[in-house]
C-alpha cells in the first residue's frame, strides 16, 4: 500500500460499524435505518425539521374566557375535548412557541409505532411535549387549516370523564374546525401517516 493511499483497514472500522449494527438492530432501528439512508445520500441526517406554526400561549386568564373565544370563532368542541379542556392547565405568562408538525414516518417509524416510542424518539431529535393549552390555542389561532387536516397534540395526556387518558386533536372536517380529542394511553399503537405536533426545544 502506498504513502497516499487513505484506505481504512477494516480493524478501523469495525468498532464504528459495530455500533452502527447494533442501533439499527435496537428499539429505535427505523430511525437510525431511515438516518443511514440520509447519510449515503450525502443528505444530513439529522436536518431540524421545519417550523410548522408559531403560536402564542398565555393569552387567557383561565380557561373559562378561552373557551368563550374559542366558540365565538366558530370552533366545534368534541364533548372529550370538553373534558379535559375543563382540565389545562394555562401559562401564566404569555409566551411564543415554535411548532412542528411531523408523521410517525417522518419521526423514524414507517410502520407506525407505539406513542411511547414516538415520544421518546421525538425528544432525541430536539423536539420537546407541548403544554396541553397548545391544544385549543392551534385551533384558535389555525384559521386557515387545510381540509381534511388532523394534527394530533404531542402533550402529557389527560384523563376524560370516562377515566381515559386523552390528548387534544385539531381537525378541519367539510366546513367545520374542530377541538377534538384522541386516545392518548402509552401503548396505543399509531399509524405511519398520523401526523403529530411538538415544540422544538429552546
Amino acid at each position: 500500500m502506498s504513502t497516499n493511499d487513505t484506505r481504512l483497514a477494516l480493524s478501523d472500522i469495525q468498532g464504528p460499524l459495530t455500533s452502527l449494527l447494533e442501533k439499527v438492530c435496537g428499539r429505535e432501528g427505523e430511525m437510525w435505518l431511515r438516518g443511514l439512508n440520509k447519510f449515503l445520500r450525502k443528505e444530513n441526517p439529522w436536518e431540524k425539521p421545519e417550523t410548522f406554526k408559531i403560536i402564542e400561549i398565555g393569552t387567557h386568564k383561565d380557561v373559562k374566557s378561552l373557551r368563550k373565544a374559542l366558540e365565538e370563532s366558530g370552533a366545534q368542541i368534541g364533548d372529550y375535548a370538553s373534558d379535559i379542556l375543563n382540565k389545562t392547565k394555562l401559562s401564566k405568562s404569555r409566551q411564543f412557541l415554535d411548532l412542528v408538525a411531523l408523521t410517525v414516518e417522518e419521526l423514524g417509524f414507517p410502520k407506525g409505532a407505539r406513542l411511547e416510542d414516538i415520544y421518546t424518539t421525538a425528544k432525541d431529535q430536539g423536539l420537546d411535549l407541548c403544554p396541553a393549552e397548545v391544544g385549543p390555542q392551534l385551533r384558535l389561532q389555525y384559521f386557515d387549516q387545510p381540509t381534511k387536516e388532523w394534527l394530533v397534540i404531542a402533550m402529557e395526556p389527560i384523563k376524560d370523564s370516562d377515566g381515559d387518558l386523552d390528548l387534544f386533536s385539531v381537525k378541519h372536517y367539510d366546513d367545520d374546525r374542530w377541538l377534538g380529542a384522541s386516545y392518548g394511553g402509552p401503548d396505543r399503537f399509531w399509524r405511519a401517516h398520523a401526523r403529530f405536533v411538538f415544540v422544538r426545544c429552546k
